[in-house]
């Protein structure tokens, strides 16, 4: 167990035994001499040297074996990719739906205004106040 600080939002995370054997089996397989994380909370990226992650972890501790890496496809102008292995299999076509025919539209109806309330007197302005200066 490992407790981390990202150094943008202040937040502190836990990585688990679990969690720092595979940060620690993926820098040893890209040969780093970080370990980038990031922040759960900003997704700052956070450096933790590869040393220092060893250090957390037991000495019988196997490291996990990293899936491998599928090869990179490079494709050519007017060719196919040759490192496909089989392509997917089509969708099943399906049934177009009868469509139905368009409602007519109605006209707008209108409706007679109500009489408006005639509207309340202006109030008159207060008169301004004498300056208390002696």
């Amino acid at each position: 167990m490992m407790q981390v600080r990202c150094q943008r939002c202040g937040w502190v995370f836990t990585l688990s035994r679990d969690a720092i054997g595979f940060a620690v089996a993926e820098a040893q397989a890209s040969e780093a001499e970080y370990y980038q994380e990031p922040c759960p909370k900003c997704r700052h990226v956070i450096k933790i040297q590869v040393s220092e992650l060893q250090k957390r972890l037991p000495a019988d501790y196997t490291l996990p074996v990293l899936p491998p890496k599928p090869a990179p496809v490079h494709v050519s102008k007017g060719e196919e990719p040759k490192a496909a292995a089989s392509p997917p299999a089509p969708a099943p076509a399906l049934e177009p739906k009868p469509k139905k025919p368009p409602k007519p539209k109605a006209e707008p109806v209108t409706k007679p205004r109500a009489a408006s309330k005639p509207k309340a007197a202006a109030k008159p302005k207060a008169a301004p106040r004498p300056s208390s200066k002696k």
